[in-house]
């Protein structure tokens, strides 16, 4: 199938752990990072996208609509801080479904997960998958190293079942190259 254009939820793990440092500055701020090379790479692309950031830990927040505005993506990036203990990806992946319903028809929708791992809250992300495989949803993933090996086996499994891909990085020039491939992949 052809697509007229991509709808793309960035979600941004606020998590404590995001400020350990062993990814210099910490987590988060190369987390933000990524998030905005992903972004530049989805808008440099020809094909339309509408992009939405939320934040997530034990809870999810959006922080804007579907947009076509760079700046008012990374405008909202810039501001995102640590919001509290505990990860439930699910939290995420639940608010973003119900943002990318709003996706006109025709457009590939697609979810892009920016964490280190240590999801320990929610149902578990293969539960949340199964919505996202019967809606046409992918689900990718960006991650930090190391990620324990149970976690690493429900990404592989949530994002086979999505048709998505996931990359867990162990270097900050490599999680940013990651993140610039997830920026360059288009639809299947």
């Amino acid at each position: 199938m052809k697509f007229i254009g991509e709808g793309v939820l960035i979600g941004i793990d606020t998590s404590i752990s995001m400020l350990r440092r062993d990814f210099r500055p910490n987590r988060l701020e190369n987390a933000k990072r990524a998030a905005s090379i992903i972004s530049r790479e989805l808008m440099s692309r020809s094909m339309h996208t509408l992009i939405s950031v939320l934040v997530f830990y034990r809870y999810s927040f959006p922080l804007t609509d579907l947009t076509d505005k760079l700046n008012v993506i990374e405008d909202i990036i810039s501001q995102i801080k640590i919001m509290g203990k505990a990860t439930a990806p699910s939290n995420a992946i639940k608010d973003a479904y119900l943002i990318l319903r709003s996706v006109p028809p025709g457009y590939y929708k697609r979810i892009i997960l920016i964490t280190d791992g240590g999801f320990n809250e929610g149902v578990d992300i293969v539960t949340s998958a199964t919505l996202l495989a019967k809606s046409n949803i992918e689900l990718d993933i960006l991650a930090f190293s190391p990620i324990p090996k149970k976690v690493k086996d429900m990404i592989d499994e949530a994002t086979r079942m999505t048709n998505g891909v996931w990359f867990e990085s162990t270097s900050v020039e490599e999680f940013f190259g990651n993140a610039s491939k997830l920026g360059e992949r288009y639809p299947d």
